[in-house]
């Protein structure tokens, strides 16, 4: 619901977009690269259609695949991007990342979830986001089922211990903030990202097409729903 008290106060918003990197998710790797340089401006627009203002966005990725099959490329991060002032950085990092490899159809997802949790976010404030918002066409392998695999975090936690990160409990202590998260995921209904929405506070779900790399999912359509999750 839109606060009438929110007019002229500072808002950051810190927003990490966890990507599935395996090969049939070259529409979606395609569109956010289209899209990279006009992120913030769209964004912007998407927000004032809300009623709601930015002073400060930071952008950043997390590409995840399947540590069974693709070692040290099954996670890459990069740092944050504060747009407008570094759309070229920014658009720059994306031209070079490919969706490609994966072993099966799913990957490691819930792997990704945690980096983006543990993320060194700065948007803390009471009018605040912090959004994490993951693209996937598949389900995601259980948390822990790679474990023997080289690469793979020794402290990861089980999926319970996944659910305390997010409620924000002291046994994981990170930068996320109950009042300020939001979780945004688009991915095929009936996988484990549906019942994730269902026990996760603060989120959101768009269901897509298995296997199809979100190519029927419009980029305003990502911009929309995630300045809906800030402005609520």
């Amino acid at each position: 619901m839109f606060d009438p008290n929110r007019i002229g106060k500072d808002r950051k918003v810190d927003l990490v977009f966890c990507i599935d990197g395996t090969g049939s998710m070259s529409p979606c790797f395609d569109s956010v690269k289209r899209n990279a340089k006009r992120f913030y401006t769209d964004f912007v627009k998407a927000l004032s259609d809300n009623r709601d203002t930015v002073d400060m966005l930071r952008i950043k990725v997390i590409v995840f695949r399947d540590y069974k099959s693709d070692g040290a490329q099954s996670m890459t991060e990069s740092v944050f991007f504060e747009l407008p002032s570094e759309d070229g950085e920014f658009a720059a990092y994306l031209d070079n990342l490919r969706a490609t490899g994966g072993c099966g159809e799913d990957a490691n997802g819930l792997e990704a979830l945690y980096y983006a949790m543990k993320s060194d976010f700065v948007a803390t404030g009471r009018y605040d986001r912090q959004v994490i918002t993951l693209f996937a066409d598949t389900t995601a392998i259980p948390l822990r089922d790679r474990k023997k695999y080289a690469g793979y975090p020794s402290e990861m936690p089980d999926e319970d211990g996944l659910l305390e990160m997010w409620q924000c409990t002291q046994r994981y202590p990170t930068k996320l903030r109950d009042r300020n998260k939001r979780l945004v995921i688009f991915a095929p209904a009936k996988t484990v990202y549906e019942k994730m929405h269902q026990n996760y506070d603060r989120s959101i779900f768009r269901p897509v097409e298995m296997h199809r790399g979100l190519d029927n999912v419009s980029f305003d359509d990502i911009i929309k729903l995630i300045a809906a999750s800030v402005a609520a």
